[in-house]
């Protein structure tokens, strides 16, 4: 997922929504970008009384493309000699 920022202005890039699959090796990542104007304005607020120096600053919204990426996630076993507690998943 790829975006552009402006160097001029602050740039939104929306409400990022990530779903992970059920606990298997194998399993699937989701990530999802919408446009929510709540939680942008709620930005704008937080960075107006954060940072006194934004106030007053455009804010420019820029959606990554593609807003819907579906990836797998693979398990890779740790070293043997980790200790036991380093290991979370016993097959």
């Amino acid at each position: 997922m790829t975006f552009p920022v402006d160097a001029t202005a602050m740039t939104y890039v929306g409400t990022w929504r990530f779903g992970v699959d059920v606990l298997h090796y194998g399993r699937m990542l989701m990530v999802s970008v919408i446009a929510d104007q709540a939680e942008r304005e709620k930005a704008q607020e937080f960075l107006d009384a954060q940072y006194s120096t934004l106030k007053g600053s455009s804010m420019v919204e820029m959606l990554p493309q593609p807003t819907e990426v579906e990836a797998r996630l693979y398990e890779v076993m740790p070293y043997p000699r980790y200790p036991r507690y380093f290991r979370r998943h016993w097959w």
